[in-house]
């Protein structure tokens, strides 16, 4: 069995020996390639095991583990900030009004905290998958003529991705050379990285479901104190004045609470919706960052996989035969 390249695309093919310099038709690109020409017997060099194992991937840990790491991490930071900034700053400042008078500050500030560390854990997995695609998990001197040389590919391919703690690529790689090895269709292999590259998506989607949440919780907050700083000022000045004041200085001292109470009202408004366009923002660099990644490891994949998968073709035995 001859295997070699189409001179066009690159994808691997498969001949019988007797086609040797005859021309076959690609399955990848459709084009006529002369089978066993020297010019298209070109393989893709691997990497020294040096430079693999410089590459370093973070496993994407997923569900109620990761979030509650955060959140630990982000409480532990909430303290922190409120130790050092309730112990430095002056009271009198409009940064400890701000920050400080209430409780909706502090809720807020908390869900501030939460949502820079899940966006900078998920810089740090697409970092680290970006990363994934500088490995060279599959090439044309990989064999996969045969089942046990599939396998023992698939088995290659772990051990290397557990070297560079790559949780993304890799399955991806070894979900499609799977599924070829059970039907030797280069059709199913694609449909399977069609499937993968479509649950990555919804799962990049999901992990901002959180991140909306309290986009969408926090201005809802600052309202939240607003009203109950305006409804404190009302009734405060309504118990005043709806009694008999025997001393200005009632009337004097209610109207310095209400003063007060409005001051946390509107305040507690502007630190809410300063909150949300600073997480809006940030959101939005991330997600368009993680959309780009996305779509440059599914071209990635396409190309390890369906370039390098063996395919045997049939020779123009019509055609006149050349010396090679």
């Amino acid at each position: 069995m001859i295997d070699f390249s189409c001179s066009h695309c690159k994808g691997r093919m498969q001949a019988a020996d007797d086609s040797l310099g005859y021309y076959a038709i690609c399955p990848h690109c459709n084009q006529e390639v002369l089978v066993g020409n020297s010019s298209t017997n070109t393989t893709t060099p691997e990497k020294s095991i040096e430079q693999q194992l410089d590459i370093e991937m973070r496993s994407e840990d997923g569900g109620t583990k990761t979030a509650l790491l955060l959140f630990i991490i982000s409480t532990l930071i909430y303290v922190g900030f409120y130790a050092a900034f309730l112990e430095w700053i002056n009271p009198a400042s409009m940064v400890y009004r701000l920050l400080a008078i209430g409780w909706v500050p502090y809720v807020v500030v908390f869900l501030t905290i939460l949502s820079m560390a899940m966006l900078i854990h998920r810089l740090y997995s697409i970092h680290y998958s970006m990363n994934a695609l500088g490995e060279t998990y599959l090439s044309h001197s990989t064999p996969l003529n045969t089942d046990v040389e599939i396998d023992e590919s698939m088995l290659m391919i772990r051990d290397k991705a557990k070297l560079i703690n790559d949780t993304n690529v890799a399955k991806r790689i070894v979900s499609a050379l799977s599924r070829f090895k059970h039907t030797h269709s280069i059709r199913e292999a694609e449909d399977i990285l069609k499937a993968s590259t479509e649950r990555a998506f919804n799962e990049m989607e999901a992990g901002y479901t959180i991140l909306r949440v309290i986009v969408w919780a926090v201005p809802i907050l600052g309202f939240i104190g607003t009203v109950q700083g305006v409804g404190a000022s009302v009734g405060g000045l309504a118990g005043v004045l709806g009694k008999e004041v025997e001393d200005i200085s009632q009337i004097t001292n209610a109207l310095a609470n209400v003063t007060k109470d409005l001051s946390f009202a509107f305040d507690t408004t502007l630190i809410a919706l300063i909150a949300t366009v600073i997480i809006m923002i940030a959101m939005s660099l991330v997600e368009r960052l993680d959309y780009s990644s996305l779509d440059r490891i599914e071209d990635y994949v396409n190309q390890q996989v369906l370039l390098n998968l063996p395919i045997k073709v049939g020779a123009l035995q019509a055609g006149q035969k050349t010396e090679l």
